[in-house]
């Protein structure tokens, strides 16, 4: 198991392809707005898979929320393909059942989403313009907040596998895991931490 240094989250770069652990102490939501956020205005493809467990939510109200806490128009930034969400919840419950196959789909249709974008930056033409992707995913992070480490650690293990694939094909994706740090720092689940860490190239706290 590597060993891996806690870093400010000012030390996160989003074109850096890096799978990266956030620690933070507030809810998920607020955890990954600015990421969100950012990877929209720069022109990236992103890849936005909350885990809404309230049936009376929707994605639509979780993007509303981000938008007005940001200033933002996600209508800007959709139209041109550059937003990709829906809700993971039955990713998770196969995560919670041990059945990761069906992520699988997931990378297809995060991989489809890709490919639609490169078409999109072909057509347009414009010198020296790249494709850079951020993944930022929800199902580890319900699992570490309900404290199933051992499923959060085979979820992880399988970004980190798609990850290194999706590098080894020379496209170049970001992926973020948002991680609650009150659950991470008992004693008695250190060594979950140290476990989940240890699949990501960077680990960041959110100030």
């Amino acid at each position: 198991m590597k060993s891996v240094d806690t870093h400010d989250s000012t030390k996160l770069h989003l074109n850096q392809q890096q799978h990266t652990m956030i620690l933070h102490r507030d809810d998920e939501e607020n955890a990954v707005t600015k990421y969100v956020s950012e990877a929209l205005r720069k022109g990236y493809l992103t890849v936005y898979l909350p885990l809404t467990t309230n049936t009376n939510n929707n994605n639509s109200s979780d993007l509303s929320k981000i938008a007005l806490a940001e200033n933002m128009d996600f209508k800007e930034n959709v139209n041109p393909g550059n937003l990709l969400t829906f809700d993971t919840r039955t990713f998770y419950n196969f995560a919670l059942a041990g059945n990761l196959e069906p992520f699988e789909e997931l990378k297809v249709l995060i991989e489809e989403a890709i490919e639609e974008k490169k078409n999109i930056l072909s057509k347009r033409k414009v010198a020296n313009e790249e494709l850079i992707v951020v993944v930022l995913a929800g199902v580890a992070a319900e699992l570490n907040r309900k404290e199933k480490f051992e499923e959060c650690i085979k979820v992880e293990e399988w970004w980190q596998k798609t990850h290194s694939e999706w590098l080894h094909k020379g496209l170049k994706v970001a992926i973020i895991c948002p991680h609650l740090i009150p659950k991470l720092d008992k004693d008695e689940f250190m060594h979950y931490r140290q476990a989940i860490s240890s699949l990501h190239e960077i680990v960041c706290a959110l100030s």
